[in-house]
């Protein structure tokens, strides 16, 4: 076959960098050579080979697009003793397990007992069909259309999925909790308490604790914290936290609880929680943080487990000062959720020596994988194709749970006898 000069021109270089590969190391690389009698004459030599260092230039003026950032070390809150950072971003992998390390917890499956009485309480009419138009609002109704990730199939990774556009996850969840909430804030009319309830949309978080003489700082913004004029009922007794004394925490050895958590010298060491003190409505009750399909939802509950250990000691340190013992625990209630699952978390503060492993432990409720309803894909790889995703197993009763936790230290629904 005879090579035409393009064809030439492309097989060349490969023949090079063949040549290079197998013969390269053999040529030597000599000395320059230099005549005798420039070095009698003195002549100033020049090695070609070096190049002279280029003069940095600098923008004659305050350029602040040729800004440049200070180093962490010239900060004013850059610390020599580095802190383990926890943001609502964080990925603990262990789940609760680790998290319970985390927070000295004893942890408990479901709702706690004078939370669990509260499921079902209230009758909301037409309570299905609202759920359900809130469900087609946050999936289909909004008018958002905006480029989605690529969908990337597990059971099908060659199939080439049309790129769409909608509702991102994150918004979807948004949509439905703020529906949610204000659900359950119409029910003012037969419980007045709820208006002393306050809804404060993205607090921020900055708290601390030391674990085994380590910082650990709690910081990050969260969708939605309520407040309310009076603390939460107690979610167990004296002599449940007695017995406490006896539990022992998961060992996750030669592994440190921190492992997740990253690790930074700028910090800073307050409690913020993102409530006006000093006012008539400074008591926590209830976090919301809504993911967008990131987290699996044992990894949910250990964030929100952490967050809810931040608020906590924040509020103690409020309400009591800089102290270990507390004269009464204190208590905070977390739900985690998505466009379609919820997991709750309720947490009671014990103790803030986080020294050891002995002594009296707080305690964490968890309640995960509740699916208010599942959303189905296309798949048109199937053999029976499902040409149009579709939502089913719609379950109300998810979100009684979610009015139970809302309802929870209103005293007019014991007073109602329901």
């Amino acid at each position: 076959m005879k090579l035409t000069q393009t064809l030439c021109k492309q097989r060349m270089p490969l023949a090079w960098r063949r040549i290079w590969g197998s013969k390269g190391g053999q040529f030597a690389d000599n000395p320059p050579l230099i005549l005798q009698s420039l070095v009698e004459k003195g002549t100033k030599l020049i090695d070609p080979t070096e190049k002279p260092p280029l003069a940095k230039w600098r923008p004659p003026v305050d350029d602040p697009r040729f800004y440049q950032h200070p180093k962490p070390e010239d900060l004013a809150n850059y610390h020599e003793e580095p802190a383990y950072i926890c943001t609502p971003a964080c990925r603990i992998y262990e789940g609760t397990k680790q998290a319970a390390c985390l927070a000295k917890a004893q942890i408990f499956e479901g709702f706690p007992p004078v939370v669990k009485q509260l499921i079902g309480a209230v009758q909301i009419p037409d309570k299905d069909m609202l759920l359900q138009r809130y469900i087609m609002q946050s999936q289909y109704w909004n008018t958002t259309s905006k480029k989605l990730p690529k969908r990337i199939d597990p059971r099908k990774p060659g199939y080439v999925f049309r790129r769409q556009y909608g509702i991102p996850s994150k918004m979807q969840g948004e949509i439905l909790a703020r529906n949610l909430l204000r659900l359950c804030q119409s029910q003012v009319s037969n419980f007045p308490s709820l208006r002393d309830r306050r809804h404060i949309y993205k607090p921020y978080i900055n708290s601390h604790y030391y674990y085994r003489d380590k910082a650990v700082v709690v910081r990050g913004l969260n969708d939605w914290l309520i407040s309310s004029n009076q603390p939460l009922p107690h979610f167990a007794d004296e002599a449940v936290i007695d017995m406490s004394v006896n539990h022992s925490l998961p060992d996750l050895f030669p592994i440190s609880p921190t492992i997740d958590l990253l690790v930074e010298h700028n910090y800073e060491l307050e409690h913020n929680t993102g409530m006006k003190t000093g006012g008539n409505h400074d008591h926590l009750h209830t976090l919301v943080i809504v993911d967008a399909n990131r987290l699996k939802s044992d990894q949910r509950m250990a964030r929100n487990l952490l967050h809810c250990l931040a608020y906590a000691i924040a509020q103690a340190h409020r309400l009591y000062g800089n102290v270990k013992v507390l004269p009464k625990p204190i208590c905070i209630q977390s739900v985690s959720m998505d466009h379609e699952m919820f997991s709750f978390v309720f947490f009671q503060l014990n103790t803030l020596s986080f020294d050891s492993d002995n002594g009296i432990k707080n305690f964490a409720w968890i309640d995960g994988e509740n699916y208010l309803f599942r959303k189905i894909l296309s798949q048109p790889w199937m053999p029976k194709a499902i040409r149009f995703e579709r939502l089913e197993d719609f379950d109300p009763n998810v979100f009684d749970k979610f009015m139970a936790m809302y309802l929870n230290g209103v005293p007019e629904v014991g007073k109602s006898g329901k």
